[in-house]
Formats: C-alpha cells, structure tokens, sequence
C-alpha cells in the first residue's frame, strides 16, 4: 500500500533528476538542443524534454479531472522556459498527492484518458507511471546527447537518487 508521503518522496527524487537532466543540456551547445535525429519518436532534446514534462500534465489531468480534451503546451523556446514548464507541472502533481490520502491512491477508480475513453486505474500507479516516463525518455536525451558528441561522462548524478 503506498502512503502520501511515500508517494511526495518519490515524485520528488525524480523531479531533481530531471531539473538535473534540463541543467545538464544547459551545457550542450545550443543546436544540439534542436539537431534533428532518426530512430528517436521524439527528432530533438528539446521535443523530447516537452514531452518527458507534457506527459506528466496529461496524467495529472486523467487523475484531477480527466482527460476530456487536447491541451496546448506553453512555448518552450529556450530551457529556461522548460525548467519553467517543469516546476509549473511538478507543483501541480504535488498538490494533487498532499490532498491524497492512502485510500484515494491505493483505489481503483475510473479515469478518463482519453475523451470517450475511462479506464479503472489506480492513482499511485499513474504517479508511478509518470516517474517511470522520465527516466525512460531520459535515457533517450542522454542517448541523443552523445549520438551528438556530448557523452554525460558521470559528471552529471543522473540516476534515482538513493539519498
């Protein structure tokens, strides 16, 4: 059974790991940010970091009030205006979990994720799935980034944060 607290904790640890990963491509050369590369769904760092945050705002949304129609993202030109994004939706997801209690989050119910579409989900496992999302897309930026010629080289502490 997870516990708000559990929950806050987790979603916080992968919060520093990605404002990590926005503050590691802040190093990058900037057409590195918007080099367009095959093999990945998302072509550039900076589409993949609009997705790695616009995904979360979507689950946020199937848990608050459901997912009944498209949202438009803010313009992201530049990565201050990500890490803006980021701590916008973040807070968002934090305030949903500090008025969540352990049978909210541990019960299924239905949520609509897509208009017309409801599904029986339980909340934790959406905040589970948001922070799984991270690390996965992730693992593409850093995978981008070195394709380009910018290896992380461990200088950036990129994994799950186990302190």
């Amino acid at each position: 059974m997870y516990t708000q607290q559990s929950m806050l904790d987790i979603h916080a640890r992968a919060q520093r790991n990605l404002h990590a990963l926005i503050g590691f491509c802040a190093t990058l050369p900037a057409e590195a940010l918007t080099t367009r590369l095959p093999g990945f769904g998302f072509p550039t760092i900076m589409i993949q970091l609009e997705h790695i945050i616009g995904s979360e705002w979507y689950w946020q949304l199937v848990l608050t009030s459901g997912y009944n129609e498209e949202v438009t993202h803010p313009e992201l030109p530049n990565l201050g205006a990500v890490e803006a994004f980021r701590q916008r939706i973040a807070a968002g997801t934090q305030e949903y979990l500090l008025g969540a209690g352990e049978d909210e989050l541990n019960t299924l119910r239905e949520m609509v994720s897509d208009p017309g579409e409801t599904r029986m989900l339980r909340p934790a496992d959406v905040i589970l799935r948001m922070v799984t999302h991270i690390y996965n897309h992730q693992g593409q930026v850093l995978a981008m980034a070195r394709t380009l010629g910018h290896a992380n080289n461990d200088e950036w502490d990129l994994d799950y944060p186990l302190d």
